[in-house]
């Protein structure tokens, strides 16, 4: 019934078909932005770069995405589950459960367990310093004998990766001498080359600094020859759906390409890209706001649903607590906590946040026990003899809860906009990809530089809206005055 209510409301629907698409870009991140292939053929072999680093911590160095990563497996199959049993509230409430064990399990393994990189192999390596003994001078076949397939495959699609990038640019720029990652690159080569040139003519070639600079001079020359070859050895390859580059990536791009360029090819302060900043920067808004307020919730329901039963003294100096934490300013004690701790984490946010949240919870559902605590049902239980904790939580708890989920997206708006404030002024988490984060960055350049203001503003907005509908419509669903 309640759902028919709220499906109802145009507004909330529509609402929760934008949360739900951003739900889903979060989630799908890496499949619309990373530097790795989701497919590709090389050398008449296919391989699966993108899948093979997706829980690769020396790729993805935050936890959050590789939490979000995983979540592109665990989701649809716990939706399907869900699917299979909706007609069955306890058979759902189990498949949850399971799937935040399952979830939780797989995140810890991936992040602290040994999963090596695919392109590393620890034999090879040790193959390799033995037979270094034998091989003093750098020489480019003697290092193609202990390569991965993997540790090739990254190295061309690398070359390749900068090469389109460089031509990319050309095309707004012209023919002017870009300083991309694949022209730096290029030009530290030419450098040592001719400076392994002057070494070579003004040296005998018996002495010991003209073998080192030939051999030095040839791996370059060697290297360079073999990897413009092998590329034409790709085949097949499908990239991610709109950008080339994961959010960590250095995109080699310039803050003074940037008025020049198309909207794609911006480029952060961190010279990363822009648009998989954006992307990747729903994931810290929702988690943000999902995490503050499941803290809040576990300190503030038990906290207010003693109150509420019990009343009397115990209630008088809760009443008086939620007070005195309730004049506590949020925002000010994030300032206050961030400068003490000298942190900028995304987890301290959070903790703050919770912890200073809870009280309209409290307050809320405190309220709600008044009301329910003298009904005749109550008074059943206490004649069954039921004890306190039973008829708190397994009674009265289910019946006031319907009534607080109506604060939770409001609850999660508010995490949300702490985050990004925080953020904004320049206390956010260092090297995030946070929309605070971002919209800091364009305020740094702000006139010249607010097109990097903009687009992170008006996707917050967006989100922040489409949460206050669905809580909006949430109410009038649980508002029994509001049946239709």
């Amino acid at each position: 019934m309640i759902w028919k209510q709220f499906y109802s409301r145009f507004l909330g629907r529509i609402a929760l078909y934008i949360v739900f698409l951003f739900c889903l870009v979060a989630i799908y991140a890496p499949f619309l932005a990373a530097s790795k292939p989701f497919v590709v053929q090389y050398d008449g072999t296919w391989y699966f770069p993108l899948f093979r680093y997706l829980c690769f911590k020396g790729y993805y160095t935050k936890g959050l995405d590789i939490f979000f990563n995983l979540l592109i497996f665990t989701a649809p199959l716990t939706a399907f589950f869900i699917y299979l049993s909706r007609n069955n509230l306890r058979a759902i409430l189990k498949v949850i459960i399971s799937f935040i064990i399952l979830q939780l399990s797989l995140f810890l393994f991936f992040l602290y367990g040994p999963i090596t990189d695919p392109a590393s192999n620890r034999q090879l390596n040790k193959e390799r310093q033995e037979a270094l003994v034998s091989h003093p001078l750098p020489d480019w076949n003697f290092d193609l004998q202990y390569m991965t397939d993997y540790a090739k495959l990254n190295l061309i699609l690398n070359y390749q990766q900068r090469l389109i990038q460089q031509k990319k640019l050309e095309k707004y720029l012209g023919d002017t001498h870009l300083s991309t990652l694949w022209q730096q690159a290029k030009d530290n080569e030419n450098k040592e080359l001719v400076r392994f040139k002057k070494i070579l003519d003004s040296t005998p070639e018996s002495s010991i600094e003209h073998q080192e600079a030939k051999a030095f001079s040839d791996y370059i020359v060697q290297k360079r020859q073999w990897i413009e070859k092998e590329i034409l050895k790709l085949h097949h390859e499908i990239m991610p759906l709109i950008r080339p580059f994961h959010w960590e990536d250095d995109a080699g791009g310039n803050q003074s390409l940037n008025s020049k360029v198309h909207f794609l090819e911006l480029t952060r302060i961190n010279r990363g890209d822009f648009i998989a900043a954006l992307i990747f920067g729903v994931r810290i808004s929702l988690v943000v706001g999902i995490l503050a307020v499941m803290l809040s919730l576990l300190i503030g329901l038990p906290i207010g649903a003693l109150a509420g039963f019990y009343g009397g003294t115990f209630d008088i100096i809760v009443s008086r607590l939620l007070e005195v934490w309730e004049a506590m300013p949020t925002f000010f004690i994030l300032l206050m906590v961030v400068a003490l701790m000298e942190s900028k984490s995304i987890f301290l946010v959070i903790a703050v946040i919770g912890l200073f949240s809870w009280t309209s919870f409290s307050r809320y559902l405190r309220g709600e026990f008044f009301k329910q605590r003298n009904l005749p049902y109550i008074e059943a239980c206490r004649a069954l003899g039921f004890n306190d904790s039973r008829i708190i939580f397994s009674h009265i708890l289910p019946n006031a809860i319907p009534p607080v989920l109506t604060l939770l997206p409001f609850a999660i708006m508010g995490a949300i906009t702490s985050e990004a404030g925080l953020s904004f002024l320049g206390l956010g988490e260092e090297g995030s990809c946070s929309w605070g984060v971002l919209m800091d960055e364009g305020r740094l350049g702000f006139p010249n530089a607010s097109y990097l203001l903009w687009p992170p503003a008006i996707l917050l907005t967006i989100l922040l809206v489409a949460i206050a509908l669905i809580g909006d419509a949430l109410r009038d669903a649980l508002d029994p005055k509001m049946k239709i």
